[in-house]
């Protein structure tokens, strides 16, 4: 698939997050449509600790109403539509307090042909009926998967898989297949026991969330949490 050249253009930096030197952060965004123009109905925020050997996956479901840039409140699905990669990134910042500093976004078929990739994965139980957790078990099966068939374990594999991400997702420019390949063999220590998956509440209460992915305090954060 293309880059996506657009994701990081027209910023005003002074209006951003502060820009971290621990860890890193994506947003990662499956679309109904290509390029990146139509209703999203994944919409993921990755944070990866500073040794990169955990990371946080929250989701921000599509139903969420957020304060989009320039367009007052909308559902947060419909902001690809809106104002594509860009305005998704600019919006993610507005809502967190978090830089971003990767985006990435595929399309059903491009999941499908990236997960075939890869050897496949088991289809999700059928007893997970919320359309957010099948989403993070999907993805938790195919981190396992790429784990599992040491696809990160040496440079010449980790280049191989970026290659093949490349061919199937949608990546900012910023990412390129150097960095992505340096970036993949650096995850090579990141078990799927270390992948800690959230879904974002709605409004207020999210806010105790946003911050601990800023501090780096996600385990804090769901300790105190209301079970």
């Amino acid at each position: 698939m293309p880059q996506s050249p657009s994701a990081f253009t027209s910023f005003d930096a002074a209006h951003r997050p502060p820009r971290r030197t621990d860890g890193m952060t994506f947003v990662l965004a499956s679309t109904d449509s290509a390029p990146f123009s139509g209703r999203s109905d994944v919409i993921m925020l990755v944070r990866l600790s500073p040794g990169l050997d955990a990371a946080t996956v929250v989701s921000i479901p599509p139903g969420s109403w957020v304060a989009v840039p320039g367009h007052g409140m909308a559902r947060m699905g419909a902001v690809s539509a809106l104002g594509g990669p860009a305005l998704m990134v600019r919006t993610v910042e507005t809502l967190t307090g978090v830089r971003v500093d990767h985006f990435a976004v595929t399309d059903p078929p491009g999941f499908r042909a990236l997960t075939r990739a890869v050897g496949g994965i088991d289809r999700v139980d059928p007893g997970i009926a919320d359309p957010v957790e099948r989403q993070q078990e999907t993805l938790r099966m195919l981190i396992a998967k790429v784990v599992s068939r040491g696809m990160l374990s040496s440079p010449s594999q980790a280049q191989d898989f970026a290659g093949t991400v490349r061919r199937y997702v949608q990546v900012d420019d910023l990412l390129t297949s150097d960095a992505l390949q340096s970036l993949a063999f650096a995850l090579r220590e990141l078990a799927p026991s270390a992948v800690t998956f959230v879904t974002a509440p709605d409004g207020e209460r999210a806010g105790r969330l946003w911050e601990a992915l800023r501090q780096n305090q996600i385990e804090r954060y769901l300790k105190g949490r209301p079970r």
